[in-house]
């Protein structure tokens, strides 16, 4: 496997976590130093930081849902283009519960270094349906 390949199946990794909200996963996918920015609403830009964020987007979204829209590779870093939907139930951040179907679409960009992530920009807006 390519570094690029295995590049590619770490990240795959992280969104299949993310969408299980499987935190335990975070501990292989994430180099103990990783650093998120920016940090989620209320979290510290640290893997504890992110999983309690994971966390709260599926307390706040009933029916949680992460799809990778698309996903590009070059070197050491991977982007990925995301949509997350769910019916907005509790707030989250300065986002306060609308009781109605919410879609996010998300931009991400992870470096990573021997097998792990080390750091991760995103970005995301917030639609409701």
């Amino acid at each position: 496997m390519t570094e690029i390949q295995t590049n590619t199946a770490i990240v795959i990794a992280f969104y299949e976590a993310f969408a299980r909200a499987d935190l335990a996963a975070f501990d292989c996918i994430l180099a103990p130093d990783w650093v998120n920015h920016p940090a989620d609403p209320g979290r510290e830009n640290t893997p504890e930081g992110f999983k309690g964020g994971v966390q709260d987007f599926h307390e706040a979204f009933q029916g949680f849902r992460l799809e990778r829209d698309a996903l590009v590779a070059q070197g050491d870093l991977v982007v990925c283009r995301i949509t997350m939907t769910g019916r907005h139930v509790k707030a989250l951040g300065p986002w306060q519960p609308s009781g109605r179907m919410v879609r996010f679409h998300g931009m991400d960009m992870h470096r990573l270094r021997a097998g792990r992530i080390v750091e991760t920009w995103h970005f995301e807006r917030l639609q409701s349906d």
